[in-house]
Order: C-alpha cells, then sequence, then structure tokens
C-alpha cells in the first residue's frame, strides 16, 4: 500500500460515504487522482465497494505489549556496579508494538491492541504509530497508570548486559478487555502475541481464535513459560536458545539437541517453530522438515530488535504463501535489516530491501 493509499484509507474509516471530490479536495489532489486511487484500493481487496465499505478481513492483529525504551550504550567496556560514560537514546518499543511496527513496514495491514497511558509518552505511541497506517483505535489508554517503560544497557559489543521492564499497565488487557473486542480480532488474517500478556489472556485467545493462525513470540525465559501448558494452542512460536531451554527443558549445545528440542515441543501440537541461534543462524522445524541456517557475518550496530523483525517476516511470509525455508530465509533476511540501525526499527525496513539482502547474502 502506497503512503497515499494509507492517507485516503484512513478518512474512508472516520467517514465510509465521503465523496471523491471531498476526498480530493481534503488531500489537495485531482479527482481523477483520487479515482485511480480508490480503484488500486479495490483490487488490493481494502474497499468491498459502494459506501467505500472497508474489507475487515485484510489487517493481522497483534496483541501485546507497547512502551517506551530507554537505551544506554557504553562507550568502552562496561563496567559494573560504576558509572559508565556513553549515549542514551529513547524511542518507541515494546515487543508486539515493535512487531506490528515492521509489519506496517512490510506492507501488512495491521491492528495492534496494547495499552499505554494518558501522557506525554503514551501520546506519542499512538501519534507515530497512527503515522505510519497503524490501526491502533483498540488501544485502552489509562488515564491513571502511566504509559510502560524499557530501561536496557548495552554491552560493549552492542548486545543486550540487563534490562529491567515496567510493564504493570498491560494488566489492563485482561480477558473482559480482550472479549470487548471480539469483532475485530475475529476478523483478522492472523493474530500476533507476546508474552508479556497475563497467562489467562494468553489462554483466552489462543482458544477463543483456534481457527486463526497465531504466532507467538516468547520474550523472555521467565515469560515463554506461560506457554508450557498451551504450546499446541497456536500456529507458530518464535524462541531464542534459552527460551527454546526453559521451554523443552533440554539444554541446547548441538544440532541434535535443537532436533531433540524440537521433537519435545512438535509433539504437542504447535506446527511451525523457530528457534533464534544469534550469531550462529536459525534452526527451524515443522512436522514435516527441519534444517539449519548458517548465521550471516555482519557488523551488528544494535541486536535488540532483530527478534522483532524476524516475527514480522514470518507473519508476511504466511501471508504470501512462501515455502517454510524461503519464509524463514526472509526473516533472517529481515533481522539482518534491524540488526544494521542503531535504532531498535530500523527505518529502512521494506520487503524491497529484504529481498536485497537475501541477494547480496546468497541466502537463497
Amino acid at each position: 500500500m502506497t503512503e497515499r493509499e494509507k492517507e485516503i484509507l484512513d478518512i474512508l474509516k472516520e467517514n465510509p460515504m465521503i465523496s471523491q471530490q471531498e476526498l480530493a479536495d481534503r488531500l489537495c489532489i485531482a479527482r481523477s487522482s483520487i479515482a485511480v486511487h480508490i480503484t488500486n484500493l479495490m483490487k488490493k481487496g481494502y474497499i468491498k465497494g459502494k459506501g467505500y465499505i472497508l474489507n475487515k478481513s485484510n489487517y493481522v492483529t497483534v496483541i501485546g505489549g507497547s512502551n517506551i525504551d530507554i537505551q544506554g550504550m557504553p562507550n568502552n567496556t562496561l563496567v559494573m556496579f560504576d558509572s559508565n560514560p556513553g549515549k542514551v537514546d529513547i524511542s518507541l518499543g515494546g515487543v508486539g508494538r515493535n512487531i506490528a511496527d515492521n509489519m506496517c513496514r512490510l506492507g501488512i495491514g495491521t491492528k495492534l491492541i496494547s495499552a499505554v497511558g494518558n501522557d506525554l509518552y503514551g501520546n506519542q505511541l499512538l501519534s507515530e504509530c497512527k503515522s505510519y497506517g497503524m490501526d491502533t483505535d483498540d488501544c485502552y489508554v489509562s488515564n491513571e497508570i502511566p504509559t510502560s517503560i524499557y530501561v536496557s544497557i548495552l554491552n560493549n559489543s552492542n548486545d543486550m548486559q540487563l534490562a529491567i521492564s515496567h510493564m504493570d499497565l498491560l494488566e489492563k488487557i485482561d480477558v473482559e478487555y480482550i472479549s470487548s473486542k471480539h469483532q475485530f480480532i475475529n476478523d483478522s488474517l492472523a493474530i500476533v502475541l507476546d508474552t508479556n500478556l497475563s497467562k489467562e489472556v494468553i489462554e483466552y485467545i489462543t482458544s477463543t481464535y483456534s481457527h486463526i493462525p497465531i504466532f507467538v513470540d516468547a520474550v523472555s525465559t521467565a515469560k515463554c513459560m506461560k506457554l508450557k501448558d498451551i504450546i499446541g494452542k497456536f500456529n507458530t512460536i518464535k524462541l531464542n536458545k534459552y527460551e527454546a531451554e526453559s521451554l523443552s527443558g533440554i539444554k541446547i549445545d548441538s544440532i541434535d539437541d535443537l532436533n531433540l528440542c524440537a521433537e519435545k515441543l512438535l509433539s504437542q501440537g504447535v506446527e511451525k517453530l523457530f528457534i533464534t541461534l544469534g550469531k550462529d543462524g536459525v534452526f527451524c522445524a515443522t512436522q514435516e522438515t527441519s534444517f539449519k541456517i548458517d548465521g550471516v557475518k555482519i557488523d551488528i550496530i544494535n541486536a535488540t530488535g532483530a527478534g522483532d523483525a524476524f516475527t514480522a517476516a514470518l507473519v508476511y511470509g504466511h501471508l504470501n504463501n512462501f515455502d517454510i525455508e524461503y519464509a524463514t530465509n526472509f526473516a533472517v533476511a529481515a533481522s539482518l535489516i534491524a540488526l544494521s540501525h542503531e535504532n531498535t526499527i530500523n527505518p529502512n525496513m521494506s520487503v524491497e530491501n529484504i529481498e536485497k539482502i537475501l541477494k547480496e547474502m546468497i541466502l537463497c
């Protein structure tokens, strides 16, 4: 979807009966140009027809955390229990929000269900998400609890050394709140969850919407344990090595260990399993096959957003019916783009740039 098409679609969401001339006047372009954009939106399936009825089946719903990221990077080797000269950045974050952000940049219609405070940070989150086409209309906005904050410290290898996450606000996304959004969630092409959500909410969503492909990002070794009893209730899970060890109870030191881990989790019903291994690559397993893709040497600028980009690209691969090997390589290329920028979200994330990386790295 082009930027102009996004602008038109946002206006149609507010007023489905607006005329083409009114659209043209509002956007300061010719009515004939509006007609072309409307035709393109109909061809792409975003509009059903008369009255500009929006097709609610052209989006993926992401349910998870949104927060402000405060990230510190030392100039030299990190010294514990001391003040380290360095750089501090503030940016939008949250695993669910980050995945949704990357999905938007890949051209996926995206609805975010999350929670923010009615404060400076919360307003900034909603405003910026809306600016690149994300639907945030169903986010919970609290007048009592401030927007969540995630504070992380990187080491001199630009990898996270430690972090503190203040995500109490996400408790407002409870079963009752999710139930109130049933119509919108049920119309989704797919659902993406992160384990910042409560165990009860995750179980409710995976049970209620089992007819919809569900992607789960494990987030951390502690939070992924919420999934232990419901592995078979979702389609796809993305874990890192340590999360896979925690969830499976298997120590991973070799390819044989990876296969044992996959066998255990797949036997419980999950259809697709992805285990990211940092510089050592990615392991993928399904009911039919398993394989490992070696890591690609790259100068890492910031490692914190690679997993979020990987998950977003997996969703893109699913929507476009990629075979499992190409889908995995596509997700690897997306993570490489994320690694190459100082921000958690690389503003250069796009399908075109992913395809360029695939060709340059000869991954496919």
